[in-house]
C-alpha cells in the first residue's frame, strides 16, 4: 500500500497522506516523497490545484514516534539533521510551487501535520478538524516553519499562545481568527473544496500563478531562514533530556490506550 496516493483528474491533482492506523504520521521518507510529487505535478504541466488530505478521517498527526524512536537514545546529529530536511522539504516544494496547494483538512493536524497544513496556500476544514502545534508539550519547538507563517495569519499574540501553550483549535475557532479560509460539516466537505476548486479554475490560469508568485515569492527567503533557525533549535531541543523523558512518558501513556507497540 502507497503512503502517498497521487491521483490526476485533469486540472485537479489529489495528493493522500495515507497511513491512517498513525493517522497519516509523517517519516522522512513520506515528507521526501511529498516533495517529489509536488515537483513532478508541476512538472507535468496539466494540473492548475493541488489538493493535499489525509486518509482515515484524519490530515496528518505530525511526526511518527515510531520512527524517532527507532534511531535509539542517543541518534547521531547527521540522522537528525537529514531526517529534518526531509521534513522540512515538503513545506518549501508546497511554497514554491506556482500551483495553488489547498489543504483539505478533517481530524487531526498536529505538529508537523499543523505546520504542513499552514504552508499551504489555503485551507478548507470539516467540522472534525482539530489544529494544534503540539511541539511544546512534548520538549520540541516548531520546525516546518509555522513560527513565521501563524503569525501572518492570526497575529503575533495567538500565535504565541498557540505554539507556547499548545492549545487546541476546533474548526470553528481556527475559521475565526484566520487561520482556515472555510469550514464546512464534514459530510459537505467535497462540496465546498469543489465550489473553491471550480472558482479557482474558471479565473485565468496564468493569472493564478502570477498572483500565487507575488504573494509568496517575498516570503520564500524568509521561510527559508526560519526553518534553517526552526531546525537548529530542534536539533538541540532533540537531543535534550527534558525531550527524552516527555517523549517515553507520552509514547507509554499511547501504549497503556493500545494505539503504538
Amino acid at each position: 500500500m502507497s503512503e502517498l496516493v497521487s491521483e490526476s483528474d485533469g486540472p485537479i491533482h489529489r495528493l493522500t497522506l495515507n497511513v491512517p492506523a498513525r493517522r497519516n504520521a509523517l517519516t522522512p521518507g513520506l515528507a521526501r516523497g511529498l516533495a517529489q510529487e509536488i515537483e513532478q505535478i508541476e512538472e507535468g504541466g496539466e494540473a492548475r490545484v493541488i489538493l493535499l488530505s489525509g486518509a482515515g478521517g484524519h490530515f496528518c498527526a505530525g511526526l511518527d514516534l515510531h520512527w524517532l524512536r527507532s534511531l535509539g537514545a542517543t541518534p547521531s546529529v547527521a540522522e537528525l539533521q537529514h531526517g529534518l530536511s526531509d521534513f522540512q522539504s515538503a513545506v518549501i516544494a508546497i511554497v514554491r510551487c506556482p500551483i495553488p496547494v489547498l489543504a483539505v483538512v478533517q481530524g487531526t493536524a498536529a505538529g508537523f501535520g499543523f505546520d504542513l497544513a499552514l504552508a499551504c496556500d489555503m485551507r478548507l476544514a470539516g467540522s472534525s478538524a482539530t489544529f494544534t502545534s503540539a511541539f511544546a508539550r512534548i520538549g520540541l519547538v516548531p520546525d516546518g516553519g509555522s513560527t513565521f507563517t501563524l503569525p501572518r495569519l492570526v497575529g503575533v499574540g495567538r500565535a504565541m499562545r498557540v505554539l507556547m501553550t499548545g492549545e487546541t483549535l476546533d474548526a470553528r475557532e481556527a475559521v475565526s481568527i484566520g487561520m482556515v479560509e472555510e469550514v464546512a460539516d464534514d459530510s459537505a466537505l467535497d462540496f465546498a473544496v469543489g465550489r473553491t476548486v471550480n472558482a479557482l479554475l474558471e479565473s485565468s490560469g496564468s493569472s493564478i500563478r502570477t498572483i500565487k508568485r507575488l504573494i509568496r515569492t517575498p516570503e520564500v527567503g524568509a521561510l527559508e531562514q526560519a526553518l534553517s533557525t526552526e531546525g537548529a533549535a530542534q536539533l538541540q531541543a532533540l537531543q535534550s533530556a527534558d525531550f527524552r523523558s516527555r517523549l517515553e512518558a507520552f509514547a507509554t501513556r499511547l501504549a497503556s490506550r493500545g494505539q503504538i507497540a
